[in-house]
């Protein structure tokens, strides 16, 4: 039995400092009874022997609980259960010896004033007795006895002419009044049980008769009105249960106590009754009480633990199952959202947190609709509008199937989705299961591979053009060329024929160069890396681009230095950033600047060698003082398929392919930008030197 879980806060302290908490309570325990005692008699002699006795019996089964909790605590461990029923054990432990204590105490105390009432019982019965006999000797006027060493004449009674008398025979006799009888009655009783009785008065006639100090406060009580005192006391080292009743003064008495008026109290007598036999019984009754109640304590503490035993043991079992079927969800890669069937979303699985980027307390509890776009079926009941309607339908038109749809990230950005909708059946409610896959890199790969299939047929057909054209044009250049050079010189319009000419074969060179330059990039080259020089690229890059810049009206600058080292890298792929990158700013120069060109629709390209993370890195800037980018629009601007462009204008694959482009070549691709501001977008790439020395 585990029974350290509930005592789970006893580890955090020292084994010495356990120790001294188990003396500690121990020590509590055993007074704990005593205690009990004095706040219910506070007169009670605490330590009693019906106190040590409980007392001792207490300390010792809370030592064996100790020793029984010292051996069961152990560290905390991380898969311990969450939820045990062991605080509830110890709690209804807790309750049940409080009951035992309590019904304990209470038979106790029953069984002492169950002594101490019979005790009382037979001291008013003996001191009903003992008032008849002083009433009978009261209306008789005393009693003559004959006068003995052990009744001798009674000196208090020698001025009453009939103190003294003689029998027939000449036997001296002397009167005893009922005080006189009654007192040597109790002088009679010297055995250790016998009852004791006292005649008091607060002004004796007789000193033997004064009150001591229990007879003293009694006498002041009656005065007060009260009618009966009574105590346990002890005399001579004995408990005996101590009596008194006031005496009042009747017409009888008057003859011996002058003074006195009828009904003053004169004094009272005390019965003093043993209760040492009373006490004896009572203490075996205590013994017996204290067996009976630490067995029945026993045995339900034993019942406690042992059910809380059976009851963790089944919550474990609960729990493990439930954790490992939460460790397969909350492992598996597509995420699972389960969903009542109004559409709340009741939970998910990790997977499905980090897949539409919320925190739990965000979305727990919201309508499935938040994070998955359903199709509209149309096919509401009854044509009716309620939205609610609406939307449990377009939910359900999901169910039983798998569909690819749009799904709604923390940030509002859409994705698609494959999702299974499936439900069943909980107690009495259903329940909709969805498993979402995020198809994103499928949906890339499916766009890469028909790009690249489009890009292909492109480059085929640039190919075949730039082939076609490539031969006309060598025959413009070599046609013109002949034709100037057989001009004649010294016809009047030759000057300008031969100007015009030269237009003409510069301008098919330049047409012969952009062919060049399209035969190059739609030309598939192997992934083998070689020595390149950054200004070639830019240029290539440029002369594809030069004609567009100049129709939209764009001022181009470059500051690319020839001294420039090697780059290690696929030029065609290092020209597709670089076009990239010129088209995206030219396009947003246009924005701003459409169809305008003044000074500050301008596009500026710098390169220059820098040192980044101690590598040597070849640094181009292109800069553009176009429309400017929103800093949430510059946070997302690499991802995949994200595009600001209208239909037909972007993919959003450009930025995209462009920084895995760089990131192969073990550079790096930003861009800073504010709106109304300059675009700066920076490509650094590491020259070949540094390259090859970790390759």
């Amino acid at each position: 039995m585990n029974i350290s879980q509930p005592l789970a806060f006893l580890t955090r302290f020292s084994k010495p400092v356990r120790i001294i908490f188990y003396i500690a309570i121990t020590v509590f325990m055993g007074l704990f009874n005593g205690l009990i005692g004095l706040m219910m008699h506070p007169g009670a002699d605490f330590f009693s022997r019906e106190h040590l006795m409980i007392g001792a019996v207490m300390a010792l089964v809370t030592i064996v609980l100790c020793f029984l909790t010292e051996g069961h605590i152990k560290e905390p461990q991380s898969g311990d259960s969450s939820v045990s029923a062991g605080f509830y054990a110890w709690f209804f432990a807790f309750f049940w010896t409080v009951v035992i204590i309590m019904s304990l105490t209470w038979n106790i105390s029953r069984q002492k004033n169950e002594n101490i009432q019979v005790a009382t019982s037979e001291a008013r019965t003996i001191f009903d007795k003992d008032l008849v006999y002083y009433h009978w000797a009261t209306n008789h006027k005393g009693v003559y006895v004959p006068i003995s060493e052990t009744t001798p004449p009674n000196p208090y009674l020698t001025h009453l002419p009939e103190s003294t008398g003689t029998t027939a025979t000449g036997v001296p006799l002397t009167l005893v009044n009922p005080e006189y009888m009654i007192r040597q009655v109790y002088e009679s009783g010297t055995g250790k049980n016998c009852v004791l009785g006292h005649i008091t008065s607060l002004d004796p006639i007789r000193e033997e008769n004064a009150a001591n100090a229990w007879e003293t406060k009694a006498l002041h009580e009656f005065e007060k009105g009260k009618t009966e005192v009574s105590s346990v006391e002890k005399i001579d080292g004995q408990p005996y249960l101590l009596l008194m009743r006031p005496m009042v003064t009747e017409a009888g008495c008057l003859k011996c106590h002058e003074g006195y008026d009828l009904g003053d109290i004169r004094g009272g007598i005390t019965v003093s009754v043993p209760m040492g036999l009373l006490f004896s019984i009572y203490h075996k009754n205590v013994f017996l009480f204290s067996l009976a109640h630490v067995s029945l304590w026993i045995l339900g503490l034993l019942g406690i633990f042992f059910g809380s035993y059976r009851i963790s043991q089944s919550m474990q079992k609960m729990e493990e199952a439930e954790a490992r079927t939460r460790a397969i969800i909350d492992n598996m890669l597509d995420g699972l959202v389960t969903i009542s069937e109004d559409g709340t979303v009741e939970s998910m699985n990790i997977a499905a947190y980090q897949m539409f980027a919320y925190n739990p307390e965000e979305i727990i509890g919201k309508n499935i609709e938040i994070l998955i776009q359903f199709p509209d079926t149309g096919n509401s009941a009854d044509g009716a509008q309620n939205p609610d309607e609406t939307r449990y339908h377009n939910i359900r038109g999901v169910v039983g199937s798998q569909k690819e749809l749009t799904g709604l990230r923390s940030d509002g950005s859409p994705f698609p989705l494959e999702v299974s909708l499936s439900e069943m059946q909980h107690g009495q409610d259903r329940l909709l299961i969805a498993t979402i896959r995020d198809i994103t890199e499928e949906k890339i790969r499916e766009t890469e591979a028909l790009r690249a299939g489009q890009l292909a047929a492109i480059g085929e057909l640039a190919a075949g053009v730039a082939h076609e054209i490539n031969n006309p044009i060598n025959g413009i250049i070599n046609y013109t060329q002949i034709l100037l050079d057989d001009r004649d010189p010294k016809h009047p319009n030759a000057e300008m024929h031969g100007d015009i000419m030269g237009r003409i074969i510069k301008e098919a060179q330049r047409v012969a160069v952009i062919v060049r330059n399209l035969l190059s990039f739609a030309r598939q080259q192997d992934e083998t890396l070689k020595d390149v020089r950054i200004e070639e690229v830019i240029e290539d890059s440029v002369a594809l681009l030069k004609h567009q810049f100049h129709q939209q009206g764009i001022h181009f600058t470059m500051d690319v230095p020839k001294d420039l080292p090697f780059l290690r890298g696929n030029p065609q792929q290092m020209q597709q950033v670089i076009i990239n990158l010129l088209t995206n700013a030219a396009y947003a120069l246009d924005q701003r600047y459409p169809g305008q060109s003044p000074e500050e629709k301008k596009l500026e390209i710098k390169s220059t060698c820098v040192t980044a993370d101690g590598r040597k890195m070849l640094r181009t800037t292109i800069t553009d003082w176009g429309s400017g980018i929103e800093q949430d629009v510059i946070d997302h601007i690499f991802d995949t398929l994200f595009t600001t462009k209208p239909p037909g204008k972007g993919t959003g694959l450009g930025l995209s392919i462009s920084k895995g482009i760089v990131r192969d070549h073990r550079g790096s691709l930003s861009l800073k930008s504010k709106v109304g501001g300059p675009t700066v977008a920076t490509l650094d790439l590491p020259v070949g030197g540094a390259d090859n020395e970790e390759a």
